[in-house]
């Protein structure tokens, strides 16, 4: 009986025995603190084609035992990956580590989303003991084209065809033909019914921009079906994405010709407006605006067209923006001149062929007004002046045939005293309306006044109108004529400027006693 009890006793003692033994290993690395791995990124995020995506875990130690960490990932192996560093250790020198995924995307992935699961793995320094913590990343890819639900006619409904005629191949071949039949009711509708709304308006520029728009819009539609229709085989992300930039690049293009038409037709229809070709408008801003326009919308229209099939144009702009300032400071004169010529043309304050008043005293007709410079024909210098749009611009100008070709001017006349005032007056008056250059419609007839009282003579002033600008000086010449005789004819004098000296005696006879004393002395 003791000897059964001490069996069962040695027993237990060594089931104890091999429970510790095998056991405490467990219990000592579940007692061991797990790593922490902390989630300060976003781990899902946007990333387009051929464009790279950074994924960040920061691991920390956690406890005072060492780990050997080794980081793997499952679910981009199709996409281009990189885990850095992706074995590395925990202990006293390094007691965290930052952990990163980089994602590349290829140009032609299969599909736009793919999920990934992070596997960190700690396996105990000086020990076999592991331990596995996981962690999951989301890339979606941006800029794939629509969404589009495989076998659906126009994207709206499902195909409702028996078997074949239900497969991705088919619904291709319906869509294609019901976008042929989109584009032809539209054709139809501008043809119908927009070119006869037009026809009916007096202006021909809404014609013009219907005939513009016409062919490229149907084009598109045509364009947008088939490209719309290929998204129904099931083809890859990246095909998808390579036609949707292809269709982009196409409908810029088209743009840029359809925007610089239209840019054209206004320009014609401005023209027309303002005098047509022969204006100054159209020989000299038309032709500028042309050109101008031409450059800004065949330059913004390319920007946007390699924008859209992914080719990067900041250092495009960033070096044209540069060779702009350089070519700004070097040709400001140049520039300068330029916008004050457009100021000119534009603000219009004299036309071809208007007589301007320069700040230097010329009359000078206007003959041409170019982008840089401006050519004046000096009246009575029979001289051509050219000067510079900006010297234009900033002087003061008066146009003399502005706001009409009348010009008043003004005689001053005088009379010696004792004259018959009267009778001078009717003189002045009769002088004046006798001329046929001079204006007598109301508010605008001669008029005398008397001035004032002169050292010499009585003033007056004989103001008239004159219907031309030009003929100005021969008016005033024949009205100055005429006074002159009728003022010998009435023995009127016109007084010419009288002076009285008189001499001090004393001062004579001190000079004469002077001057003998020194003949005296002389002798």
């Amino acid at each position: 009986m003791r000897s059964h009890r001490n069996a069962t006793l040695f027993s237990c003692l060594m089931a104890l025995f091999f429970c510790i033994v095998f056991l405490f290993p467990t219990i000592a690395v579940n007692s061991i603190p797990a790593p922490i791995i902390g989630n300060d990124d976003s781990y899902d995020k946007d990333v387009g084609l051929e464009e790279s995506v950074f994924f960040n875990w920061t691991v920390y130690r956690n406890s005072s035992v060492s780990y050997a960490v080794t980081v793997t990932t499952e679910g981009f192996e199709a996409w281009n990956q990189e885990i850095y560093p992706s074995l590395f250790v925990l202990d006293n020198k390094t007691p965290y580590q930052i952990v990163t995924l980089r994602i590349t995307i290829p140009k032609y992935p299969e599909v736009s989303t793919r999920d990934a699961t992070v596997f960190f793995r700690f396996r105990l320094l000086n020990g076999t003991e592991n331990i596995t913590v996981t962690r999951s990343a989301t890339a979606h890819i941006t800029g794939v084209g629509p969404f589009v639900q495989p076998n659906y006619i126009l994207g709206l409904f499902q195909n409702p065809l028996p078997s074949p005629f239900d497969s991705p191949f088919f619904t291709f071949i319906i869509n294609i033909l019901l976008w042929i039949c989109i584009a032809f009711l539209v054709y139809l509708f501008i043809k119908q019914i927009l070119i006869r709304i037009a026809q009916r308006t007096e202006t021909l520029l809404d014609d013009a921009l219907i005939e513009i728009i016409r062919r490229p819009i149907l084009f598109l539609i045509m364009l947008y079906g088939i490209i719309f229709s290929i998204y129904e085989l099931n083809i890859s992300v990246g095909i998808r994405t390579s036609l949707s930039q292809l269709y982009m690049f196409v409908v810029y293009i088209i743009g840029i010709y359809m925007a610089y038409r239209i840019f054209e037709e206004v320009i014609e229809e401005i023209t027309r407006k303002k005098g047509g070709k022969n204006s100054s408008f159209g020989r000299v801003l038309r032709p500028v605006l042309r050109k101008i326009g031409l450059t800004v919308i065949i330059i913004g229209g390319l920007i946007f067209a390699l924008d859209a099939i992914g080719i990067q144009v900041t250092a495009l702009l960033a070096g044209a923006g540069i060779v702009a300032l350089v070519i700004a400071f070097a040709a400001q004169d140049t520039l300068s001149n330029f916008f004050s010529g457009i100021h000119l043309l534009l603000d219009r304050p004299f036309r071809i062929g208007d007589v301007i008043y320069l700040e230097t005293g010329e009359y000078c007709r206007v003959d041409n007004v170019g982008m840089r410079s401006t050519r004046l024909y000096s009246i009575f210098d029979h001289e051509l002046i050219v000067l510079p749009n900006n010297s234009v611009a900033n002087q003061k100008i008066i146009n003399v045939v502005k706001p009409d070709v009348k010009i008043r001017k003004t005689i001053s006349v005088g009379v010696a005293y004792g004259s018959d005032l009267e009778k001078v007056t009717k003189i002045l008056y009769d002088a004046a309306y006798k001329h046929p250059n001079v204006v007598k419609e109301k508010g605008l007839e001669p008029h005398i006044r008397f001035e004032h009282f002169g050292d010499s003579s009585l003033d007056f002033k004989l103001i008239v109108w004159i219907d031309q600008v030009m003929h100005q000086w021969d008016v005033l010449s024949d009205i100055r004529k005429e006074i002159d005789t009728r003022f010998k004819e009435e023995q009127i004098t016109i007084p010419f400027p009288q002076r009285t000296i008189w001499l001090n005696q004393v001062n004579e006879i001190s000079a004469d006693n002077n001057n003998s004393s020194f003949e005296k002395k002389a002798d």
